[in-house]
């Protein structure tokens, strides 16, 4: 039976004729976006209990935890207000590739500006759509931040060596591993994985080229189908890395503030 099209089409913001429960991913993702970035701008403007091990005040028997949120830790001059703490100088890397990333901007935009709320349903501000320009055009640094989110990799890749460092008596380190090496090693898992499934990423490793041939050739294909095979899985490293490197910095909140200890493991 033929259908016209136009019959189909919603105007209204919200208006669909979709009948299954399309409001609740966008709800839960506006719900998500909306908790992490309240917790993330406290924990960056509270300025406390985001460090604990050897060289610090805070349990020096134990090996040296960072929040991933204050990493790389900077040294602020003297003239810098209290209130602004060294993880709001280091947030803008991570916020802004998240920010930027192709996938987070499909997320966000759904979730929070409702453009679209979801797939057929219709958008609030359709009638002055122009794309991704004026203002907008800054979504295209994101390649730019790449850079900086691999150097932010490697921070986490120091940052969870130190975590294996402990303490001797004789002044020495030892190998040893906590819940908390775990919980970093965790995050740095899962940010690794974001950060290589990127869609610039793919585009810097093998865009550019008709064809691959001589070794060169060869190996830009072998990395271009590692981070093809990873790109599948994006959005799903998006959230469970927005959630572990929340929780690393839960975790080492609670344990540098004495509510819960870190147990070493070997």
């Amino acid at each position: 039976m033929a259908t016209n099209a136009a019959t189909l089409r919603e105007e209204g913001f919200g208006e669909t004729q979709r009948r299954d429960t399309w409001w609740v991913q966008p709800l839960a993702m506006a719900a998500a976006f909306v908790l992490f970035i309240i917790y993330a701008t406290f924990r960056g403007l509270i300025n406390r209990d985001f460090q604990f091990g050897h060289g610090t005040a805070v349990f020096p028997e134990s090996a040296y935890f960072l929040s991933p949120f204050y990493s790389p830790l900077l040294a602020l001059p003297s003239w810098v207000p209290a209130i602004l703490g060294p993880a709001i100088f280091v947030m803008w890397m991570p916020a802004g590739f998240r920010l930027t990333c192709y996938y987070g901007r499909k997320a966000y935009y759904r979730a929070l500006f409702g453009d679209p709320p979801a797939c057929a349903v219709a958008e609030f501000c359709k009638p002055h759509y122009k794309g991704e320009r004026g203002f907008w055009a800054f979504q295209n640094i994101h390649r730019y931040f790449l850079y900086l989110a691999l150097l932010l990799v490697c921070m986490h890749i120091y940052h969870v060596v130190e975590a294996c460092r402990w303490p001797t008596e004789g002044g020495r380190m030892t190998f040893g591993v906590s819940v908390g090496t775990l919980v970093l090693a965790v995050d740095l898992t899962f940010l690794a994985l974001y950060v290589f499934s990127c869609h610039s990423l793919r585009h810097l490793v093998g865009g550019g080229s008709d064809c691959f041939s001589g070794s060169s050739g060869e190996s830009r294909y072998k990395a271009w189908s590692i981070v093809t095979k990873l790109n599948h899985y994006h959005g799903t490293f998006f959230w469970v890395s927005l959630f572990t490197v929340g929780f690393a910095d839960f975790y080492i909140w609670m344990v540098a503030s004495g509510r819960i200890h870190d147990w070493r493991l070997i």
